[in-house]
C-alpha cells in the first residue's frame, strides 16, 4: 500500500489496457480513400436504382396493336424467305459462272442492268403498290415529313417512288420554301401524292404503326390516306447522264 492508502497495481494489471482503450483501438477510422470509395458506391447504387425505376422512353413498337405486330412479323418472315431464295439462286449462279456458263452470265448481267435502271430512275416501273394522298391545306407538312415517308417506304421494300411529278432516286432532295415543300426544286402542292411500287401489304403496315408516317401526318393536323392496288405505274424517268 502506498503512502496515500491505495493499493498499487500489479505489473500484469498495468500491462493490460482497459476495455475503453480496446474498443477505441478496434473502432474503424475511415480515411479519405475509404470515404471516396464509399461515395462512389453510393452514387452507383442510386444510378442503378434510377435505371430500374425509370426506364427509357418506350419504343413505338410497344404501343402497336397485336394485329399490326403479327402483320409485320409475317412480312419479315416472307422477306427472309425471299432473301434465302435469292441467296440460293446467287450461289447457283456463282457455280455456273465459275463453270463458264455464258448464258447464265448474260442473264445475270441483264438482271443487274434492269435493277440499276430502276434504282437510278431511268426506266418506267409498273406493278403492285400504294398510292398515298396527304391533304395539307394548312401547310403543316414539311420536307422532313416527306423525307421520312420516302425512308419508311424504302425500308418496307419499295422498288420505285414518285413524289408529286418527280421520280425519287438516290440524289433526290427535299426542302422547305415559302410556297411549300420542294422536291428537286419543284414545288409539291396539296394534296401531296406519293406512288410507291412494291408489296402493298408490307408498306401499308409499316406506314400505319404508331409513330409512323400516317400517325405523324395526322398528329400535325393533315389528312392521310393510302390505297393499295395490284397494278400501278410510274412513268416519270430521270434523264440518263454520260460522263
Amino acid at each position: 500500500m502506498d503512502p496515500n492508502g491505495e493499493t498499487p497495481a500489479t505489473s500484469e494489471e498495468a500491462a493490460q489496457p482497459s476495455s475503453a482503450a480496446l474498443l477505441a483501438q478496434l473502432a474503424f477510422r475511415p480515411s479519405r480513400p475509404h470515404l471516396f470509395i464509399g461515395l462512389l458506391f453510393l452514387i452507383l447504387g442510386l444510378l442503378v436504382t434510377l435505371a430500374i425505376v425509370r426506364p427509357g422512353t418506350e419504343e413505338p413498337w410497344r404501343n402497336a396493336r397485336t394485329e399490326d405486330l403479327v402483320q409485320i412479323l409475317d412480312d419479315l418472315g416472307a422477306r427472309q424467305d425471299r432473301l434465302e431464295a435469292e441467296s440460293i439462286r446467287l450461289a447457283g449462279l456463282q457455280r455456273d459462272l465459275e463453270a463458264g456458263s455464258t448464258v447464265e452470265a448474260v442473264a445475270e448481267a441483264q438482271r443487274r442492268l434492269a435493277a440499276l435502271q430502276v434504282l437510278t430512275g431511268t426506266t418506267p416501273v409498273s406493278g403492285p403498290g400504294l398510292t398515298i394522298s396527304i391533304a395539307d391545306p394548312k401547310g403543316v407538312v414539311d420536307a422532313a415529313v416527306l423525307l421520312d415517308a420516302v425512308q419508311e417506304l424504302r425500308d418496307a421494300g419499295a422498288e420505285a417512288i414518285q413524289a408529286g411529278s418527280n421520280r425519287v432516286v438516290v440524289n433526290t432532295w427535299f426542302a422547305d420554301s415559302d410556297t411549300g415543300v420542294l422536291v428537286d426544286g419543284q414545288p409539291v402542292t396539296s394534296p401531296i401524292r406519293l406512288i410507291a411500287i412494291g408489296d402493298p401489304d408490307t408498306m401499308g403496315a409499316a406506314l400505319s404503326i404508331p409513330g409512323g408516317l400516317a400517325d405523324s401526318v395526322r398528329t400535325r393536323g393533315a389528312d392521310f390516306e393510302a390505297s393499295a392496288a395490284q397494278s400501278l405505274s410510274i412513268s416519270v424517268t430521270v434523264p440518263e447522264t454520260t460522263n
